[in-house]
């Protein structure tokens, strides 16, 4: 059994449930960071991992005892780097997953699980959108995996997990749906786009990472998901979480695009790219962007759960 698994990024927030779900399975976890900074959350030993700045034979030999890599790590979409980002996000996201599959190809590693965006999905399914080609993020979480791929010679199996917009929290950390959170607590009336998205738990994540451990055996990208929701809907039970009732408008799409081009305008004179075109992005951002799960359930052996649940711990974890 392969039960010996190095999760890189296991201090974030996904990171953290991971390592608790293959603990209650009893695998032997260990968290690979860049710091070796404890506490009293810290709930698996730590191994110092830099995959920028360490040599191959440093990585080497962190890594040859472990059976399975997580890469729960990388470069965020909401990140702002100077231009060009293209270079930012191959850096973030594509480096290190190539070095690990290079360098695991002579060792016992069986696989290699991503934790990825479901903005590869659509992607695949919605090629009229080009989004390898406007969004300097999502080339890179498409790079990630196909020179992954190249790099393990098929010795290491890569296996991408897309996921979509994640509800849950962490002891001591401050979600990152903070800024929406609170825009939808002080305004009565919030202005919004259309269309939706897919949305899941921080523990739904964490239950298909293992199942993709127990399951898949090949290079594969795997979508997951629970609930599909309009943008309108999911404000919706924000409100709910927070105890207020609030109007929801839904800005015409042609105005938004127009502010967006400004705030490009703006980001381009401050020299910095942003990993999602905004201009472009609108269009996505407006469409329902919904998956169907049923298969990767199955699959990955994930179970439905009560998003509302997740969304008040989210909201929670905000005050």
């Amino acid at each position: 059994m392969a039960n010996n698994v190095l999760i890189i990024g296991g201090l974030g927030f996904i990171g953290f449930h991971i390592v608790r779900e293959l603990q209650q399975q009893n695998y032997q976890v260990t968290i690979g960071s860049r710091t070796t900074l404890t506490s009293k959350e810290t709930i698996a030993p730590i191994v110092k991992i830099d995959l920028h700045q360490m040599s191959d034979a440093e990585i080497e030999q962190i890594i040859s005892d472990f059976d399975i890599l997580i890469f729960a790590g990388g470069a965020d979409d909401r990140t702002f780097p100077n231009e060009p980002a293209e270079t930012f996000f191959y850096n973030g996201n594509v480096t290190p997953c190539v070095r690990l599959a290079r360098i695991s190809r002579s060792l016992k590693t069986q696989k290699i699980i991503i934790l990825g965006s479901y903005f590869s999905y659509f992607n695949r399914i919605r090629p009229e959108w080009k989004m390898a080609e406007q969004h300097p993020y999502v080339k890179s979480r498409l790079l990630q995996y196909s020179e992954s791929i190249t790099a393990s010679e098929d010795k290491t199996h890569i296996v991408v997990l897309e996921i979509p917009y994640v509800f849950g929290a962490v002891p001591g950390k401050i979600p990152l749906w903070k800024p929406l959170i609170n825009y939808i607590k002080k305004s009565p009336i919030v202005f919004y786009t259309k269309g939706g998205t897919n949305i899941v738990a921080v523990e739904q994540v964490a239950a298909a990472t293992l199942g993709a451990i127990e399951n898949v055996n090949q290079h594969d990208c795997i979508p997951i998901g629970n609930n599909n929701v309009t943008w309108k809907q999911l404000i919706g039970m924000i409100s709910k979480s927070l105890g207020k009732k609030r109007i929801v408008v839904s800005i015409p799409t042609p105005i938004v695009k127009v502010v967006a081009s400004i705030a490009k305008l703006y980001f381009r004179l401050r020299k910095k790219q942003t990993g999602l075109d905004v201009s472009h992005f609108i269009k996505i951002q407006a469409s329902k962007t919904y998956l169907e799960t049923d298969d990767s359930m199955r699959l990955l052996n994930y179970q439905k759960v009560d998003m509302q649940k997740a969304i008040d711990e989210t909201v929670a974890a905000c005050n």
